[in-house]
């Protein structure tokens, strides 16, 4: 088991977790959201390769429109 913090929220999955299988597991919509882990933005192209490890602190952003 891993557990990592996402959105100052602790999470735990069974095993290592891809940032869109993670999306996924927990039901975000992935339209319009970026992800920092540790800090540093991970491309979106690079959901589907990029592993997360224990701790990790994964922030969600999701863009809204203003006026």
């Amino acid at each position: 088991m891993i557990t990592v913090k996402v959105n100052d929220t602790n999470k735990t999955f069974l095993k290592e977790i891809t940032i869109d299988r993670m999306i996924e597991t927990l039901q975000i919509q992935s339209n319009g959201i970026a992800i920092a882990i540790n800090n540093s933005i991970i491309k979106k192209s690079d959901w589907e390769s990029h592993t997360l490890s224990e701790n990790d602190n994964v922030l969600i952003i999701r863009s809204t429109q203003g006026g």
